[in-house]
């Protein structure tokens, strides 16, 4: 279903957000590197005492590390989930994508109908993919604590 009257329409980006987008991944970029400089100090001190640890104790509290992470992934996953099931619900009572409240940091062609249709079956497909993922994570997460 065409409709020449809507080709060639943009939804326009807007300049603060991607001023803010390029500030918050320049943030990421420097907390990512300072956590794997941390996490190289932390891993070569760590190998250095582990002929004194008790290895019991360290594996409960590896466990207890690495289902903390799970916990954080998973929430954040499912967090994203939830944003983009709330995308494609606004996107579908509009009948377009990108919804109209949404910013974008580019200009980016509106799809309209059917294009949209197709767009987000696959935006509701990976949600759901997210929450199933989530789910795993913090199942082995609360595996981790719980574990004998």
């Amino acid at each position: 279903m065409n409709q020449p009257a809507r080709d060639g329409e943009f939804h326009r980006a807007d300049p603060a957000y991607r001023r803010s987008m390029r500030a918050l991944l320049v943030a990421c970029i420097v907390v990512g590197a300072a956590l794997l400089v941390v996490l190289n100090v932390w891993l070569n001190r760590l190998y250095s005492t582990l002929a004194h640890v008790d290895l019991v104790s360290y594996q409960v509290w590896m466990n207890r590390l690495l289902a903390g992470m799970c916990l954080l992934l998973g929430v954040g996953m499912a967090v994203f989930g939830l944003c983009l099931q709330g995308q494609a619900r606004q996107s579908r009572a509009e009948r377009r994508w990108p919804p109209s409240s949404m910013k974008t940091s580019a200009d980016v062609r509106i799809r309209y109908l059917t294009s949209t249709d197709a767009f987000l079956r696959q935006l509701q497909a990976a949600a759901w993919a997210l929450w199933f993922l989530a789910v795993a994570l913090i199942g082995w997460a609360g595996w981790l604590l719980f574990a004998p």
